[in-house]
């Protein structure tokens, strides 16, 4: 059987020092006003260090808009006035180039393709990009303006008689007056060939960018199977312990309907088909908080369902409060609520260095509080990416580097001289999944002879 494994959240913070919009809240979780100091700077984990000048790599402006419920299923409906050409094989940017602020600031509003905005959102934020490689590595940086870092997750909150989850995600953590608490990402799909949107599709990855793997199905779209359906199917449910529909492509399934057929997957012969022939998207995860700290990013892909590549991943969910602080090393067990902020840059808790397992008889005041999520040192193919997080000045700047071939079946090799295609997206304000902001599909080269959107050059000679 072969080995997936879905990723969840894991909170994770090192020796950085981070902030969080997070204010101490009464029991009843009213929402007081955020800390109004300036955040800290957010220090680098450090594990490798860029063997060149950046500034002498191009920058390319790279510009993430709010989608709202766009989906395949929705570009290729008469809901879609450009249907026809996206079914025909034209690329997005045809129509759309230089559109997406526009679009960014109609879609992030109420209205039919926007039924649960997020209050205050931006629209679209410019990420600059740069790129490098040398004989071993290629070498990613993005920087973009955050006005204050995403650099939590999810928390567990003693209520003076049990622990119960705490923080989240917006919307929903503000409509229920929880200080939201998540964390900032970035993530990239790519790949080097032109992965078709469905079987005989004229239209692919080249075309219409990440859009093919986002279907009405999946969670927070207008066709939500998240729940019993999909732990009860077979396969979703059965061999992959699912309990919601994530990014997939229609060339998994067999049939291709207003859901996106998410039930109809094609039998485990023809998925290892199509992963060994290259017809998957690789999907890079750099998360503030679950995978920055302790210098990796999240290596996974996309087939029949996001999954993460084999070995141990950066992070790990107990279902229940299973850990607590070293005191002897930390000073305290848990965070007392009203010390958030300030004990923040101590939040992280790391397997092996101050996670201790949570011992019954130790006593808790109401409003201590714990992350749900355990770090821990990523191996195998799950250990691919390392990652340079910080920051500083209102900005993120995030450098990530992966070896050119890692040898691995599930990642896209890289090589000077060629040309791979990729869409951006970025999490920010404190929200996940489909609340993101995406771009249309970049080009990038390898060598000064390619050329694409975003050209990485040769460093260390």
């Amino acid at each position: 059987m072969q080995r997936f494994r879905q990723r969840a959240g894991v909170f994770m913070v090192i020796v950085v020092v981070v902030t969080l919009a997070f204010a101490a809240s009464p029991p009843g979780g009213a929402l007081r006003p955020a800390d109004a100091q300036a955040p800290p700077t957010i220090r680098a984990a450090g594990l490798f260090s860029f063997p060149g000048d950046w500034s002498k790599s191009p920058e390319a402006i790279v510009t993430v808009f709010s989608p709202g419920q766009i989906s395949w299923q929705f570009l290729t409906s008469a809901s879609h006035q450009g249907s026809k050409e996206v079914l025909s094989g034209v690329a997005c940017q045809t129509c759309h180039q230089g559109q997406e602020k526009a679009l960014g600031e109609k879609l992030v509003k109420a209205g039919r393709l926007e039924p649960n905005p997020v209050i205050g959102k931006r629209g679209s934020v410019d990420v600059s990009v740069r790129a490098a490689f040398d004989d071993q590595y290629l070498y990613l940086r993005f920087e973009w303006r955050a006005p204050r870092p995403g650099a939590s997750h999810l928390l567990w909150r003693f209520d003076g008689t049990r622990w119960v989850e705490w923080g989240g995600e917006k919307p929903e953590a503000t409509k229920e007056k929880i200080p939201p608490s998540y964390e900032d990402r970035l993530a990239l799909m790519l790949t080097e060939r032109n992965v078709p949107a469905a079987d005989g599709a004229q239209t692919g990855f080249n075309q219409a960018g990440c859009f093919i793997a986002c279907h009405t199905s999946m969670e927070n779209m207008p066709a939500n199977v998240a729940g019993d359906r999909v732990r009860t199917h077979p396969y979703f449910g059965g061999v992959l312990r699912a309990s919601d529909m994530r990014h997939y492509l229609l060339i998994t399934r067999t049939v291709a309907d207003e859901t996106g057929g998410w039930d109809k997957v094609k039998t485990p012969i023809e998925l290892d088909r199509l992963r060994a022939e290259g017809s998957f998207l690789d999907l890079w995860q750099w998360r503030a908080y679950r995978s920055s700290p302790i210098g990796y990013a999240g290596d996974d892909y996309v087939l029949e369902y996001r999954l993460s590549d084999g070995g141990r991943s950066p992070f790990t969910t107990p279902a229940r409060p299973s850990f607590m602080y070293d005191q002897a090393r930390m000073g305290f067990r848990a965070t007392p609520e009203a010390r958030f902020n300030e004990l923040l840059p101590q939040l992280p808790l790391v397997m092996d260095r101050n996670a201790v397992p949570l011992d019954p008889a130790v006593r808790f005041a109401a409003g201590d509080i714990l992350p749900r999520n355990i770090l821990r040192t990523p191996d195998g193919s799950s250990a691919d990416i390392m990652a340079n997080g910080s920051w500083e000045g209102g900005r993120w700047v995030v450098e990530l580097r992966r070896k050119l071939t890692t040898g691995n079946p599930e990642d896209k090799p890289f090589g000077s001289g060629r040309v791979v295609r990729f869409s951006l997206a970025l999490f920010d304000d404190h929200v996940g999944n489909r609340y993101h902001q995406v771009s249309f599909v970049q080009t990038l080269g390898l060598g000064e002879k390619t050329t694409a959107t975003v050209r990485a050059v040769r460093v260390g000679r």
